[in-house]
């Protein structure tokens, strides 16, 4: 009896330690999202709004060492990445401006930038990046681990 018990506790803290790991880098170490999580990173477009995306040409979010936000969909846009209580933000963002051939592009294109402008909740979850702002997810997957 003393045993079982033993054994459901060591399980439901395994259990809770899992969910812990989750919540940040995509290493697997806990705590709130922070620019050194997405430094030298590389993520692309799996989701939106829980329509998977699929092609050859995903959309890209790219982190660089020196604080910097690139991307691309059919428009490509750079700013400076800020990350305050697990809201990331690009201030300062220049962005070209074509008519996307397809609708999706577009509505992805105006969906991230609202995000980026006014700051969007993000977490690290294993291998994606989640974005969330006004009901709108945005999912992204890692391209390549970090060396």
């Amino acid at each position: 009896m003393f045993s079982a018990r033993i054994v459901a506790c060591c399980l439901l803290l395994a259990a809770l330690s899992a969910c812990a790991a989750n919540r940040g880098s995509p290493d697997g170490n806990a705590g709130e999202l922070n620019l050194e999580d997405l430094a030298g990173r590389t993520y692309y477009l799996v989701s939106m709004d829980g329509k998977n995306f699929a092609g050859a040409n995903a959309p890209e979010l790219s982190f660089t060492e020196a604080g910097r936000v690139t991307g691309r969909a059919c428009n490509r846009f750079s700013g400076t990445v800020n990350i305050v209580n697990g809201t990331l933000s690009a201030k300062n963002a220049a962005l070209t401006r074509m008519a996307c051939p397809q609708p999706f592009l577009n509505e992805l294109e105006q969906t991230l930038s609202d995000m980026l402008q006014h700051g969007t909740r993000a977490r690290l979850d294993s291998r994606q990046l989640i974005l969330a702002r006004d009901g709108h997810t945005l999912v992204y997957a890692l391209s390549s681990p970090k060396p």
